[in-house]
């Protein structure tokens, strides 16, 4: 009996001994285990989040970057210089029609043989473009260029006329066939610069040598020139 009670004991023992070695066995090695899994599992977290944390900052930088390429190339783009077209305009110089009769010929080049294209008359305006050869200037005239002698031509519309000067040949006129006024001009031409008007039935006093249909008159201190064609000897 008593050998049965202590092999039973031993056995108890046995058992207890070995449950409590495998149960300290089965903790050790499970915690080292779930403590190994768990370090993977917070390293690869770590990782991943590096890694994200990477990626964010590359796209950060790429956005950065990209914002600042816009930034500089704005600038850039406002800044380049703009090609601007510049005409230079030329300046014309104005010169008058003089010292000939009625008119003057504009012509196709600079010689008294070339073709003509028009008539100048007497007083009119031109504008002067360059010098030509054998006295001729290049001008322009109501829309057509070509050349005309440089003689005939100058600055000053008043001081070159034929008829500028008093004839030995005087007598006294008197104004007629008008409404109410003729127009004393500066030149003779029914564009010349108008100086006074002379009344129906004014006396003048009138010098020969009239040039383009007008005569050179005095009337009432003022000398210019009016239309013949209305004024009769007194």
């Amino acid at each position: 009996m008593r050998k049965i009670i202590y092999l039973i004991c031993v056995f108890v023992s046995i058992c207890i001994l070995s449950g409590c070695g495998s149960k300290s066995v089965t903790i050790k090695f499970g915690g080292d285990t779930e403590t190994v899994a768990e370090s993977k599992d917070e390293s690869e977290t770590k990782e991943e989040n590096v890694k994200l944390e990477e990626s964010s900052v590359g796209e950060m930088s790429a956005v950065s970057e990209t914002e600042t390429e816009a930034v500089h190339s704005a600038p850039l783009q406002e800044t380049q210089p703009q090609t601007v077209a510049v005409t230079q305009a030329q300046v014309l110089t104005t010169l008058y029609v003089v010292n000939c009769n009625e008119s003057i010929t504009l012509r196709v080049s600079d010689s008294t043989n070339a073709k003509e294209i028009k008539q100048i008359p007497l007083g009119a305006a031109v504008s002067f473009m360059e010098n030509a050869a054998n006295g001729f200037y290049k001008v322009s005239y109501n829309g057509s260029i070509g050349y005309a002698l440089a003689s005939y031509l100058s600055v000053d519309p008043y001081d070159h006329y034929v008829a500028s000067t008093k004839a030995s040949t005087v007598w006294s006129g008197k104004v007629v066939r008008c409404n109410e006024y003729i127009t004393l001009r500066r030149t003779p031409s029914t564009k010349g610069e108008e100086i006074t008007k002379i009344p129906l039935g004014a006396i003048v006093t009138v010098y020969s040598g009239a040039d383009n249909g007008f005569y050179y008159i005095d009337y009432d201190g003022f000398e210019g020139y009016a239309l013949a064609g209305y004024i009769n000897a007194y």
